[in-house]
C-alpha cells in the first residue's frame, strides 16, 4: 500500500416493534442487474439475485463481454456503450439509482501502466458509476475522481448525485454467492450482540497510522449505537471471532498475520448483513478459484459468510481506503450497503470494488443486550387461577437461562419464582420459544418480568407485564392489550401453516397488512383499503411458504406496527 497527493435490543426491556425504515427499501425497482451472456455463472446469478428479490425482468440487462476478470480499455468501451444504450432504450436511466454486476462480468479496466495514479486503470463498477450523467468525461480520464456521494448523510438517489452506486455479486463459486445473497438484503433483523472487530496493528506509523486512528473513531461510533466492539490494538491477528457484524484489520499487511493465520484468512463466522473492509492495496484483484495469492483476498471473507466487502483491484492509495468510521456510523443507522460504503469511500473512476446485495440493511428494531428478545406474554388460563408465561428470542449469546420474577400488588420488590429456571440456548442465531405457568394464584394483581443471566454471570431484566386474576373460575385480563390503533401478536406462533392476526383502529381509514420475509421481499397482501373502527382479524394460510422467520407489517394514518411470525413446518 502506498500514500500519494490526489488530484481531487432494543434492551432486553422491550419487545420488537418496527422494520419500517428497512422495509420502505424493499423495493428493488431502482436496481439493474448486469449479466454477462458469455458467462454461465454469471447468468445463474443474475436470474437467482432477481428470483429472491423480485427484480422485473426488465431490469436484467444482458451484454455481449469478454469473460474475463481483466479487460482492455477499448473492450470496457464496448461494455460501456452496451450498457448505455439498454439503459437509454428500456428507459431506465433516470429511474434506477443501482447497478449490480455479476461474477463472469469484466472486474478490472487495465489501460496500461497499474499501480499508478495517471494511468486510467479502475475497476469495472467505479467506471460505470460516472456513465450517463455529468461526470462522464471522466471516465479513463487517468485518477481518481472526487466522489460527489463521499461523505453524504443523504440517503442517495441517481437525480440528486448524477452518479449511480454500483457493486458486485462475486466469490470463488456461485454457492459462495449465493450465500452472500441469502445473508442479505434489506431489513435484515437487527444483531446489536454481533461485535464488530477493528484489529490494529501498532507497527503502521506516520502516514499509515491514520487508518488506525479511523478504527479508534469507528469504535466510539459503533458503541454509540449500542453495539459491541472488540478493539484489538496489540500485535496479535485477530482469528476465530464467532458471530461477526463486521471485520477490519490490516490482512495481509499486517506485520504479524502470517504468525496466527494462513494467507491471512481470519476464520470468522459472520451474521446475516455483516459487512468488513482490509487495509490491503489488491484485495479485490481477483475472485478466480484456486485463488493465486501474496496479498490477502475479500473473496475469503466471503467466503467465509460476509455479506459486503470492499476491496482493490489495483494500488488504491491510502486515501482511498473505506473511512470506517462512517462506514459503520451509516450503515448503522439505517443507511444501506452501498450507501454506506460510498460515503466512506473517496473516489470514483478509482480502483474501489464493493461487493454486495447494494439495498442490505437493517429494520428499524434494534436490540441492546445479548438477547433478542422477539416476544414477552403474560396472560390468564381459561377458568383457572393460573398464569401463562410465553417468550421468544430471535437469536441469543452466551445466555445461561431465564428465571420468572413476580411482584403482588403492594409490594416493592419482586421474588424469584420457584421452580422457574429456564436453561438458555447458549448462543444460537435460530429462534427460540419459552413457556412456564404460574399455579394456583390467590385473586389479585400481578407483575412478572424475567431475569436473564450470561455465562459470564452478568444480569438483565425484560420489561414488566402485569395481569388480573379475579378468581380460580373468573379470567379478567389476557395480558396487557393497548386500548389505541396497533396491531396485536398473531395466535398461535410459532404456527403451522395458518395463524391468526388481529388488529385495531381507533377511527375508520386505509389500512395496509402485508407479510415480509427475511430478505424484506413481500409474499402477501392481507388487507389493502379503508376499514371500519374497531377490532379486526385475519387468517393467513402459509401452506406455500417456506419455515423459517416473517414479519407482519400493519400501517395506518395513525402510524405502523410489525409482529415477528415464526413458521415451523
Amino acid at each position: 500500500m502506498k500514500t500519494a497527493a490526489r488530484k481531487y435490543l432494543l434492551p432486553l426491556i422491550a419487545t420488537a416493534l418496527t422494520a419500517g425504515a428497512a422495509l420502505a427499501q424493499s423495493s428493488y425497482d431502482d436496481v439493474a442487474i448486469l449479466v454477462n451472456a458469455r458467462s454461465a455463472v454469471s447468468d445463474s446469478i443474475g436470474t437467482y439475485f432477481q428470483a429472491v428479490r423480485g427484480i422485473r425482468s426488465s431490469h436484467i440487462i444482458r451484454l455481449n463481454v469478454a469473460a474475463a476478470e481483466v479487460i482492455s480499455g477499448v473492450q470496457f468501451d464496448s461494455l460501456r456503450s452496451q450498457l448505455e444504450t439498454a439503459l437509454t432504450g428500456t428507459g431506465l436511466a433516470d429511474s434506477i439509482n443501482y447497478i449490480v454486476t455479476t461474477k463472469g462480468m469484466p472486474l478490472k479496466v487495465d489501460r496500461g501502466g497499474s499501480g499508478t495514479s495517471w494511468t486510467g486503470t479502475a475497476s469495472v463498477e467505479s467506471e460505470l458509476t460516472l456513465i450517463l450523467g455529468p461526470y462522464k468525461s471522466l471516465i479513463g480520464s487517468g485518477g481518481g475522481f472526487l466522489s460527489p456521494y463521499s461523505k453524504s448523510t443523504e440517503h442517495f438517489s441517481h437525480k440528486a448525485f448524477g452518479i449511480y452506486l454500483v457493486t458486485r455479486l462475486d466469490g470463488y463459486s456461485f454457492n459462495d454467492v449465493k450465500q452472500m445473497i441469502d445473508k442479505s438484503g434489506p431489513g435484515l433483523p437487527s444483531n446489536l450482540v454481533a461485535s464488530i472487530v477493528l484489529d490494529k496493528d501498532p507497527l503502521w506509523q506516520g502516514v499509515y497510522a491514520a487508518l488506525n486512528s479511523r478504527m479508534d473513531s469507528a469504535a466510539a461510533a459503533i458503541r454509540s449505537k449500542g453495539r459491541p466492539v472488540i478493539l484489538n490494538v496489540d500485535t496479535v491477528y485477530v482469528t476465530g471471532s464467532k458471530n461477526i457484524g463486521g471485520y477490519v484489520s490490516w490482512g495481509s499487511n499486517d506485520h504479524h498475520a502470517a504468525r496466527y493465520a494462513v494467507n491471512a484468512i481470519p476464520g470468522n463466522t459472520w451474521v446475516p448483513g455483516a459487512i468488513a473492509e482490509t487495509y490491503v492495496s489488491t484485495s479485490g484483484r481477483s475472485f478466480a478459484a484456486p485463488p493465486v495469492y501474496g496479498q490477502s483476498l475479500i473473496a475469503d471473507l466471503i467466503h467465509e459468510g460476509a455479506s459486503g466487502v470492499k476491496g482493490y483491484v489495483d494500488e488504491p492509495f491510502v486515501s482511498a481506503m473505506a473511512d470506517v468510521s462512517i462506514l459503520f456510523s451509516r450503515y448503522f443507522s439505517g443507511y444501506n450497503l452501498a450507501e454506506s460504503y460510498y460515503a466512506a469511500s473517496s473516489y470514483l473512476s478509482w480502483m474501489d470494488v464493493i461487493v454486495g446485495d447494494p439495498k442490505t440493511g437493517f429494520s428499524t428494531t434494534s436490540y441492546a443486550l445479548p438477547i433478542q428478545l422477539a416476544m414477552f406474554t403474560v396472560r390468564t388460563q381459561e377458568s383457572s387461577s393460573s398464569v401463562d408465561l410465553l417468550w421468544e428470542t430471535a437469536s441469543e449469546i452466551n445466555n445461561y437461562g431465564f428465571f420468572v420474577q413476580r411482584r403482588a400488588s403492594g409490594m416493592d420488590q419482586f421474588a424469584e419464582c420457584p421452580g422457574s429456571f429456564h436453561p438458555g440456548g447458549g448462543t444460537t442465531v435460530e429462534p427460540r420459544s419459552y413457556a412456564w405457568t404460574d399455579a394456583h394464584l390467590t385473586a389479585g394483581t400481578y407483575e412478572y418480568r424475567l431475569r436473564q443471566i450470561d455465562r459470564d454471570n452478568s444480569v438483565r431484566f425484560s420489561e414488566s407485564q402485569s395481569v388480573m386474576v379475579a378468581s380460580a373460575t373468573t379470567v379478567v385480563k389476557h395480558g396487557a392489550r393497548p386500548a389505541g390503533p396497533g396491531l396485536d401478536r398473531n395466535y398461535p406462533n410459532p404456527f403451522n401453516p395458518t395463524t391468526t392476526i388481529t388488529y385495531r383502529l381507533a377511527n375508520p381509514g386505509r389500512v395496509s397488512l402485508k407479510v415480509y420475509d427475511q430478505t424484506g421481499r413481500e409474499v402477501a397482501t392481507l388487507a389493502d383499503g379503508t376499514e371500519r373502527s374497531g377490532d379486526h382479524a385475519i387468517t393467513w394460510n402459509a401452506s406455500g411458504m417456506a419455515s423459517g422467520m416473517y414479519y407482519c407489517r400493519f400501517v395506518t394514518s395513525d402510524g405502523q406496527w410489525t409482529a415477528r411470525m415464526v413458521l415451523l413446518k
